[in-house]
């Protein structure tokens, strides 16, 4: 393809893909970061093969393929991946991917290993998407004995008869099965965005969280209005679970966390309020850093906060903090309404 030529002298790796997913162009860069010698490698080879060493096109949370992604919204598209050399070394790369005539795209790709903010959003994106197919793991394991016990009770009940032990089996396996079904809604990565029913994703999150706070010797408290947003509901539950937690391990046993959720004009406003140790003003800035972890901060990664920030931003929202030593903070969450 002569017409492509001029991006040989570009730095960004470019590369040209038709509908088949296999190569059509490639320029100098692309050939040499993926690790080859010439063109002549990569010319014809399915994208997939070359650049994840897979014998399938890219799916899931941590690599929508870009081709099949344009193929749903019809315009271009960005995503980020880890690429995986010849030599099988990984790289995480940004995608920013261009429809073209014929089904064709074209695809500009930049190394973001140097890029700290890129870099750290794509590690979040994919802790986020593991810890929803943890979920999913989780809840298919638990679901098939609980079938199993479910039926087995029933039958037992034919041969013996209701008795109170009977029931309260029947009333654990339920509450066991709803425990479930929340964990599966954390997995539940959908690109469409559906009409969420935020006061009961916020109360089904705090019910999760009763018995970690439970532990902790803290109280958990609700305060909340019927409210609806437009968006992804693991996404919405992912946040609250962050800030409850990071809410929870703030505390000392004996105190309580109080989540608020009421509407204000065209906005709502979460609030998660504890009786923590406060934040140092010095690090009030600091806070939604990833891996940062401040002086107070008795556990966790450092992550949970950051990975709060980054779906606020997505869902076009704020987020306030106020904090007083030795006595709290308070996590105010802004959402337009649709």
């Amino acid at each position: 393809m002569e017409e492509f030529r001029v991006f040989d002298e570009l730095s960004e790796q470019v590369v040209i893909v038709d509908k088949d997913f296999r190569i059509l162009y490639a320029n100098e860069a692309y050939v040499r970061e993926n690790g080859y010698k010439s063109k002549e490698e990569v010319i014809g080879q399915p994208c997939y093969r070359i650049s994840h060493k897979r014998e399938a096109p890219c799916e899931g949370e941590c690599h929508p393929c870009p081709l099949r992604e344009i193929e749903k919204t019809g315009g271009a598209v960005n995503v980020v991946h880890t690429h995986y050399t010849h030599d099988s070394k990984e790289v995480p790369v940004e995608i920013c991917a261009f429809p073209m005539k014929d089904g064709k795209i074209l695809q500009i790709i930049r190394n973001i290993r140097s890029d700290k903010e890129r870099f750290y959003l794509f590690s979040l994106s994919q802790k986020l998407s593991s810890i929803g197919f943890l979920a999913l793991g989780i809840a298919h394991q638990i679901n098939t004995p609980l079938s199993a016990i479910a039926l087995a009770i029933e039958e037992l009940a034919k041969k013996v008869g209701e008795t109170e032990e009977i029931q309260i089996i029947r009333n654990s396996i339920k509450t066991c099965q709803e425990v479930v079904n929340k964990l599966l809604l954390f997995s539940n990565k959908k690109s469409k965005e559906d009409l969420i029913d935020l006061e009961k994703a916020v109360k089904e999150v705090v019910e999760l969280l009763r018995v970690y706070a439970r532990e902790k010797g803290v109280e958990l408290k609700t305060k909340t209005e019927k409210v609806y947003i437009v968006g992804n509901e693991a996404d919405i539950r992912h946040m609250v679970l962050n800030l409850v937690i990071n809410a929870i391990q703030a505390s000392s046993e004996g105190k309580e966390v109080v989540v608020e959720l009421k509407t204000e004009g065209n906005k709502v406003k979460l609030l998660v309020i504890d009786q923590g140790e406060g934040i140092p003003p010095e690090e009030i800035d600091k806070i939604f850093i990833p891996f940062y972890r401040g002086s107070n901060k008795r556990e966790g990664t450092g992550l949970g906060l950051a990975i709060v920030n980054e779906i606020v931003r997505n869902y076009n929202g704020e987020i306030r903090v106020k904090s007083e030593l030795k006595k709290g903070s308070v996590f105010e969450v802004i959402l337009p309404l649709p």
